[in-house]
């Protein structure tokens, strides 16, 4: 950790558990990945010393409809897929009432691409407010990447990032799965016809 603060980079710690996060957290890391198994004791320092917890519900969630669905993988990594699925809601549930700064993030390639909008709906199943879990998806992770000065929020200045949804978020934080204009840097790279985006 130290050694990644020195060059200015942000590191990570890919944890299910909780004792390996909790070294993780005590050497400085920024953020834990996945937290499957975090407890009190892993969350009130994560809360106390400014950690990020990137839950990643989605890659957890494919992993429950394979298993509905009857797939199969190998008996022990089943098993403890099983646990981490059981364990990953009661966790986040917890994250999000002891104040744990909670990061978007969904483990992409361990599902389909393009479903990466469902963490919205799945992080705000799990109690955080609409309005937060999209803070998660921009100025938090944009805080968590040291690039807030940049992007993450629509200011002067800053990239203009930004994609546009049918409907109220705050009254249905789904519809951010229904992504109808995106611009990058300036730049529209999708205009769905008929999306009313202003001026």
């Amino acid at each position: 950790m130290d050694e990644a603060h020195a060059k200015g980079k942000k590191a990570a710690a890919h944890s299910h558990g909780a004792e390996a996060a909790k070294r993780a957290i005590r050497a400085g890391i920024d953020s834990i990945e996945h937290g499957s198994f975090l407890d009190d004791e892993a969350l009130k320092m994560m809360a106390e010393r400014g950690t990020y917890f990137v839950p990643t519900m989605l890659a957890a969630e494919s992993l429950r409809q394979l298993l509905a669905a009857g797939g199969r993988m190998d008996p022990r990594t089943e098993r403890k897929a099983k646990l981490a699925i059981d364990a990953v809601d009661a966790t986040v549930s917890k994250a999000v009432k002891m104040g744990v700064r909670i990061a978007f993030g969904t483990d992409a390639g361990v599902f389909a691409h393009g479903r990466n909008a469902e963490e919205f709906g799945l992080l705000a199943a799990r109690g955080m407010r609409p309005v937060d879990v999209l803070k998660a998806a921009t100025s938090v992770n944009a805080g968590l990447f040291g690039i807030a000065e940049r992007v993450g929020t629509l200011q002067a200045a800053k990239l203009a990032d930004i994609v546009a949804i049918p409907g109220n978020p705050l009254e249905n934080i789904r519809q951010t799965e229904k992504v109808a204009f995106v611009m990058k840097e300036g730049r529209i790279h999708r205009h769905d016809a008929g999306t009313q985006t202003g001026k």
